[in-house]
């Protein structure tokens, strides 16, 4: 086939594509801007979807869109469902799927490709919306054998709006790079280093551009020279407030801390009020320090310099770490009350999820869909640290007063210890034995929780069937608490086809699976909250290893793993006892729509996907999938 019969074919399929699209999903206004609302229509008949399917969901699949989930319900009106938002003032290009609850019906334009909109200013694109239309193939095309070329044609695209654009220039030199021997590859990487030089030296000093710099090297695979560019500046600009900031950060990591001490209190002399906030760190190394000594008189002086002049959204936990660590130490605790009451003022200002800067939009903090829960917990947290700072500085009806407010609704065991210690204090058996029921509840995995519990109820009078009938009945309590909120997440899910092998290089087959509360997390070797998992796993494994109706999958995802590497990590550390598999299918994270590790699944006994849990939680994760393996156990 000629190469114009090629180019006619390809441009009808494209236009035949676009046409269908259209048809069922329309994107206004056409041309967006920062700050619009943008409606997306969509008409159901004709489409992917079923009309049995109730509920849709637009996702998506790229975009900077960081104060926003990740997906929005659509309303059905008229026939036609559609969903409005309004665009960010940062806004750029997004792409995105349409698809029921589970994604198990997902309609896009086509295999390779998602629904996407462009944003604009006056009529032109504006700057960076050809370079994300580029990275967003990662999550529509990456399969293809020609993804690195549709990359590069959309970053020479973005060239050709703004000749200068950073990042476009540096990822086709990077392609370069890559693809070339000899001369030509030393010249890509010359250029390279060129344009990196250029944009370090047009604002050396700015900490937006300095870290525009390091993320060039990484783009062209220069990883040594990221922090080589932190010297350069720290050297070539010793006065800026960058390289004051810097070389301070470096020196207190000198583990010395009779050398750190006296050092700073002499440079702290010699500062004028101008550079005050560069030094800040050295004033909070000192306050911590004297705070550890006791030394009220220099923890004070140098207290105020922490939390002077900062209005970042990280402030709020800033200020919360200094009420902890200044009760904890018995120390200033007039202030740690003061500060206290200030950040549960303005608690709804507290950031509940990702804080991120950007040195064009400045702090944005990242959508949390359980926001509303998170600040009454905050506020929850707060008023029992009220309580506890209240009781210490000898006014036990305002103690009793805030802990009361606080006594059903807590979910600390940090702090519901430290309640119960005041309750112990104040000789109140019953309420100690309650709040330690309370963090029993939370972690009940926790043996020193439980041995102090045991320890308040026979102080009370009780025996020991006395402790384990209060048991019996705590775990019926937060296992049924676990239920009813399980009962909201449950899904209804086919497990992929996979190809896993054990460290015997043994397949595992869906037979295996068949009739067997199922529990996959995955992970990989450079995983560290993966690894950092595995302790709490392995108190669920304990528990469950000879039950013949779970089966614990310890899943290696393969991505950036081979075989051997996997293989070597699990005879390195034999301490985790729990059976390790590999994924043997390129696929299988995409069949699942895994894009963070760890996830962990849990399956029914028909092998359907019924719960699934992202990230590492830690010691509360425990409590979780022991409820979801005893949740579906109970399930016929």
């Amino acid at each position: 086939m000629t190469n114009l019969k090629v180019f006619i074919l390809a441009s009808t399929l494209f236009l035949f594509v676009k046409a269908y699209g259209q048809e069922l999903v329309k994107v206004e206004p056409a041309q967006p801007q920062a700050g619009e609302v943008l409606t997306v229509t969509f008409n159901q008949k004709g489409s992917k979807i079923p009309d049995t399917v109730k509920k849709l969901f637009i996702n998506f699949t790229y975009s900077n869109f960081y104060e926003m989930p990740n997906r929005l319900p659509m309303q059905k009106v008229n026939g036609l469902w559609n969903v409005s938002f309004k665009l960010p003032f940062y806004s750029k290009y997004g792409s995105f799927t349409i698809s029921d609850v589970n994604k198990d019906f997902v309609q896009q334009p086509t295999d390779t490709s998602h629904y996407e909109f462009f944003v604009y200013k006056d009529g032109k694109l504006i700057e960076g919306n050809y370079l994300a239309k580029g990275y967003s193939l990662s999550a529509q095309n990456r399969k293809s054998p020609t993804y690195e070329q549709q990359q590069l044609a959309w970053f020479k695209k973005e060239l050709t709006l703004y000749p200068e654009n950073y990042e476009s220039q540096l990822r086709i030199l990077a392609y370069d790079m890559k693809k070339s021997k000899g001369k030509a590859k030393w010249d890509a990487r010359e250029k390279a280093l060129a344009v990196i030089e250029k944009k370090f030296r047009s604002n050396p000093t700015f900490g937006g551009n300095i870290n525009s710099t390091t993320m060039g090297f990484l783009i062209i695979g220069e990883n040594q020279k990221v922090d080589s560019i932190r010297q350069v500046v720290a050297k070539d600009f010793p006065n800026s407030s960058y390289a004051k900031e810097h070389n301070l950060s470096k020196f207190l990591q000198t583990k010395n801390e009779v050398l750190v001490v006296d050092s700073l209190q002499k440079l702290l002399k010699t500062v004028k009020n101008e550079d005050e906030k560069s030094y800040t760190s050295a004033h909070n190394y000192l306050f911590r320090y004297y705070i550890r000594k006791k030394d009220k008189i220099n923890a004070l002086a140098h207290y105020r310099y922490t939390i002077k002049a900062d209005t970042s959204p990280y402030r709020w936990r800033d200020y919360n770490n200094h009420v902890k660590f200044l009760e904890s130490n018995d120390m200033l605790l007039d202030s740690a009350k003061k500060l206290n009451a200030y950040i549960l003022k303005n608690v709804d200002k507290y950031p509940t999820s990702v804080i991120r800067f950007f040195p064009e939009t400045g702090y944005l903090i990242g959508f949390d869909e359980k926001k509303a829960e998170n600040l009454k917990q905050a506020e929850s947290e707060l008023k029992a640290m009220q309580g506890i700072l209240s009781y210490k500085l000898g006014d036990k009806a305002e103690a009793l007063k805030w802990l009361g407010e606080v006594r059903t609704t807590l979910q600390s065991k940090e702090l519901l210890l430290k309640v119960a210690d005041v309750y112990k204090s104040m000789g109140d058996k019953a309420a100690t034995t309650e709040m330690l029921g309370n963090a029993y509840k939370l972690t009940p995995f926790d043996s020193a929780t439980t041995t102090l519990l045991k320890e308040s109820i026979l102080a009370n009078g009780g025996t020991e069937a006395d402790v384990k009938t209060k048991l019996l009945v705590l775990d019926k309590e937060w296992k049924a608490s676990h239920f009813n909120s399980l009962k909201k997440i449950v899904l209804d899910k086919n497990f992929p086809d996979f190809q896993i092998v054990d460290m015997n290089k043994k397949p595992l087959t869906a037979a295996d699976l068949k009739g067997k509360i199922v529990l996959i997390d995955l992970w990989a070797t450079w995983c560290k909250p993966c690894i950092e998992f595995f302790p709490y796993l392995q108190v669920i494994y304990n528990k469950y290893k000879d039950d013949k109706d779970v089966m614990f999958v310890i899943l290696n995802t393969a991505s950036g793993n081979t075989f051997e590497d996997a293989s070597t990590w699990v005879n390195q550390n034999k301490n985790f006892t729990f059976p390790f598999y590999f994924n043997e299918d390129k696929k299988l994270n995409a069949k699942l729509d895994v894009n963070t590790i760890p996830t962990t699944f849990l399956l029914d006994k028909n092998g359907k996907i019924r719960f699934k849990k992202v990230g590492n939680e830690g010691e509360k994760a425990m409590p979780q999938l022991d409820a979801m393996i005893e949740f579906l156990k109970q399930q016929k």
